[in-house]
């Protein structure tokens, strides 16, 4: 007996919320529908799919390794039906971009706002992946393009260089760094409370590389996965932060100063894509960036003074 759709949407929704009851008030088919769809899924698969007790199903190890490639099948096809929803009522379609934490802010203020006016017909769907995940979408096509730093020498992937970031420290407005006339370096920062990106960033791989190699120990008491919430938490905790890519919103943060970081830590800005075909709205993209000159580095004042401000 072949796999059905409709039975492994039930398998999701059981998975999903725990029980037979919610899964066929959220798929709005009746519990018998969805208890005779996982008898016939198992069936078809050939093992149990749960353990069965008094009050909920447990699903089973190999259970879970099937609902993973069920889940992206249903993804996958999630993103057809907006595809075809922006095709039907905006006209171009829809841009599927993965984007690394550390570079949201920025690709968000200098690439998509301006894009979407230009071209106000096609919708946007942002996905913040590390570059490994953004890899894997891509070739499985369930990304148009990414954004990322690291240099690309997969199979398969294309890569271009749209820019370069030069890291900054950001520090709150009553830090004692805050006055700093000039840049800071790793012996500055030792001593504080440091928030970093997630073990996952390439960025942050580089600047625990570069710590490493001045010998230099940090109070690492927080990490999260984008600049935002890297920000966020120097603002509250008082601690400080090496980011790769101050954007606007930042620079207008009033709780935050911007101080030059040295030695330099420069990344490249890769757009990357599968090699291939590509969708219209990601054809549009691509020469929309080739089109605008992207600063990353302007961002950052010249003088740290102006960001300090009284």
């Amino acid at each position: 007996m072949a796999m059905t759709f409709k039975q492994l949407e039930a398998f999701h929704a059981v998975i999903a919320t725990g029980s037979v009851t919610r899964a066929a008030a959220m798929l709005r088919v009746s519990q018998p529908a969805i208890s005779r769809m996982l008898a016939d899924l198992e069936a078809s698969a050939g093992f149990p799919l749960f353990v069965r007790t008094a009050r909920q199903l447990n699903p089973t190890e190999r259970a879970r390794a099937l609902h993973a490639e069920v889940e992206r099948s249903l993804v996958g096809l999630a993103q057809i039906e907006a595809v075809a929803k922006a095709l039907r009522e905006r006209g171009e379609g829809q841009l599927r971009l993965a984007v690394i934490p550390s570079l949201l802010s920025a690709v968000t203020t200098q690439m998509l706002a301006p894009f979407a006016v230009a071209h106000p017909s096609v919708s946007v769907s942002i996905e913040v992946a590390a570059t490994l995940d953004a890899l894997d979408w891509l070739g499985a096509r369930q990304s148009d393009l990414g954004i990322t730093y690291e240099p690309m020498r997969q199979p398969g992937i294309e890569a271009r260089s749209i820019g370069t970031t030069e890291a900054a420290c950001v520090v709150p407005r009553d830090h004692p760094l805050a006055g700093r006339v000039g840049p800071v370096g790793p012996a500055d920062l030792g001593g504080w409370p440091f928030m970093s990106y997630r073990l996952d960033s390439s960025f942050r791989a580089s600047v625990d590389r570069l710590f490493d190699e001045a010998a230099i120990r940090r109070d690492l008491r927080f990490e999260a996965r984008t600049t935002a919430a890297v920000c966020e938490l120097v603002a509250a905790t008082g601690g400080v932060a090496i980011i790769p890519c101050p954007g606007p919103a930042l620079v207008a943060d009033m709780r935050l100063v911007l101080l030059p970081f040295r030695p330099q830590l420069s990344s490249e800005v890769l757009l990357i894509r599968a090699s291939g075909p590509i969708s219209p709205p990601a054809r549009a993209f691509i020469d929309f960036i080739g089109s605008h000159r992207l600063d990353f580095i302007g961002a950052l004042p010249s003088n740290p003074v102006l960001n300090a401000g009284s």
